[in-house]
């Protein structure tokens, strides 16, 4: 019998030590062209995983210099969100936003059931005025960290729980 305790107790340590290593081991933020700064990375990072430990909503960012095979950004936005398997199962609670300064061009894609509460019309919103007036000046950081900080507090809001 105290064999048998043992066992279980050790599996139980074992499944979570594994547990934690992989969520200490979840990158949300992608610098595919080279456009941030290990402390940038880091800022982004940390907010996201705060929004995903305070909401659960998962959310991603990726820069890339070109869209691969992907014939645009929509495609490649929703083929590395599928890559990326962000959302919770059964909520589908993620959000991938997706920046090419190449191409000049932004993108928030989100999941079935962050698109309730983050409609296309606010997600475009936040892109036109928030996060392109800082791309305009130059200002790379800022567009991406004023664009994910508008998400995060609207997805924060009590009303637009994801459920």
């Amino acid at each position: 019998m105290k064999k048998a305790y043992n066992l279980l107790i050790s599996f139980a340590l074992i499944c979570l030590v594994a547990s934690c290593a992989t969520k200490a081991q979840r990158t949300w933020v992608f610098d595919n062209e080279s456009v941030l700064d290990s402390t940038q990375i880091k800022q982004l990072h940390n907010l996201f995983n705060s929004h995903e430990i305070k909401t659960t909503n998962e959310i991603a960012l990726i820069t890339t210099p070109n869209y691969g095979y992907d014939t645009s950004i929509l495609f490649f936005a929703v083929n590395n969100f599928r890559r990326l398997g962000l959302g919770k199962k059964g909520i589908n609670n993620g959000v991938l936003i997706v920046y090419c300064g190449a191409k000049r061009e932004a993108r928030i894609e989100n999941e079935y059931g962050t698109e309730r509460i983050l409609k296309d019309e606010m997600a475009t919103r936040i892109i036109d005025s928030i996060m392109i007036p800082h791309f305009k000046k130059g200002e790379t950081f800022e567009g991406l960290w004023q664009g994910s900080k508008a998400i995060v507090d609207f997805l924060e809001r009590p009303e637009n729980k994801i459920k």
